[in-house]
């Protein structure tokens, strides 16, 4: 099935220059309307593999509630044609839970969807699917948890382990199930982040439970590092205190370390807010970016780490008075982080992002992207590939379809 309407169209603005250290670079933004989303996508991913190769998922309404999970890779300085997953009128579509696709050495290994429980509202099922030469394919998923509840499983973040495995966490609500309004502040009635490893032939090993208390629905995010694996999360205290937590997973081991506040914020709320944290290692660095609204002050907030995660500097405010969060974050081998963010002016949402040199100074926020500040604008998505940033978000005027763009970054002579 092919239901894209290639738009050619090449658009290249020079946005500034910026007078700063050598070792700033210099972005030259370029805005681009050649991705395969057609008019209905929404709800992009970004995920690069080891190799450099960047896949862009999404989501497709064609009619009524069907819906079509794509996908396209970057390669060549361009996206090419968009690539067939599922299509059906299960999926569970959120503008908060979305899929995924990740790969390795170039090559897709796996993608997740959420499958909805029928009659059930706001329950539903992570499905997994394996692509190529595996017994299950694309069209054949697996169900990573085995609890069989009508409850939330969602948020999910994979890493492949091999060409045929890959380490999946998810918020877990087996626990939820029959949970009064009464019984929210219930610890033994919490959300769960669990972790399984699952292969393309079906099996699933290793189930663990990283942390038996966390918020309901906020992002997740995984990324590896030196032989294992870095979450972060939203947690979630007795006190109703949810601040940004960390673990890390040994692979030799299959086990999680205990979490650990990646900083005190001391935000305490009532609901959940809707909007997970970001991770990013290069080298030795580890960067943690994040939404909060401690103090009444909604900021965006960044930690690094030059000990791999082990301790981290105290967090510095990239963005605040108008953010609404959404973050995502770039670490690079040099020490520098890029973060990106929602902004709100009334109803509209601006895609920013701005650099962060390793001793703390702030680059200038720059603008990417237009969308609206609703819900409907989803999360903004933001990667690095060479020299280039990648963007990519929903775009909703109009019409709502996937919008991605481009900032070269050259370095100073």
């Amino acid at each position: 099935m092919n239901i894209t309407r290639h738009l050619l169209l090449f658009i290249t603005m020079l946005v500034f220059v910026v007078s700063c250290e050598d070792m700033r670079q210099q972005p030259v933004y370029h805005y681009t309307l050649n991705n395969p989303a057609d008019v209905g996508s929404r709800f992009p991913n970004l995920y690069k593999d080891n190799a450099e190769t960047l896949y862009m998922s999404w989501l497709t309404h064609i009619d009524e509630d069907m819906y079509a999970l794509q996908y396209a890779v970057y390669e060549n300085g361009r996206w090419t044609p968009e690539r067939g997953i599922k299509v059906g009128t299960d999926f569970f579509v959120n503008w908060a839970d979305f899929p995924s696709v990740v790969g390795l050495d170039g090559q897709p290994v796996a993608a997740h969807w959420l499958k909805d429980i029928e009659d059930v509202p706001n329950a539903y099922n992570i499905e997994v699917g394996f692509p190529g030469d595996h017994i299950l394919r694309w069209e054949d998923p697996i169900t990573p948890h085995l609890d069989g509840t009508d409850t939330e499983h969602g948020f999910v973040s994979l890493e492949p382990l091999d060409e045929t495995r890959i380490l999946a966490i998810w918020l877990d609500g087996r626990n939820t199930e029959g949970r009064g309004h009464d019984e929210y502040d219930d610890p033994e009635k919490a959300m769960t982040l669990r972790s399984a490893e699952v292969s393309g032939d079906g099996e699933i090993t290793r189930k663990r439970v990283i942390d038996d208390m966390v918020c309901d629905c906020c992002q997740t995010d995984l990324v590896p590092f030196e032989d294992g694996y870095i979450t972060v999360y939203r947690g979630r205290s007795g006190d109703e205190v949810r601040d940004i937590r960390m673990s890390r997973y040994e692979l030799e081991t299959g086990e999680w370390s205990d979490p650990e506040t990646v900083h005190d914020d001391q935000w305490e709320i009532q609901a959940c807010p809707v909007n997970g944290p970001r991770v990013s290692s290069a080298s030795n660095y580890v960067a943690v970016a994040w939404y909060t609204e401690a103090g009444d002050e909604p900021r965006v907030l960044l930690a690094r780490s030059t000990d791999g995660g082990e301790t981290f500097r105290e967090p510095i405010v990239v963005a605040d008075g108008a953010t609404l969060g959404r973050t995502d974050v770039v670490m690079t081998d040099e020490g520098s982080a890029y973060v990106s963010w929602l902004q709100r002016d009334g109803d509209t949402g601006f895609v920013m992002y701005r650099e962060v040199l390793p001793n703390g100074e702030l680059g200038e926020a720059i603008n990417v992207g237009i969308t609206s500040s609703s819900r409907s604008s989803g999360f903004p998505r933001m990667e690095k590939v060479e020299d280039s940033l990648i963007f990519a978000w929903t775009q909703t005027e109009p019409h709502i379809r996937v919008r991605t763009g481009i900032v070269q970054l050259r370095q100073n002579e």
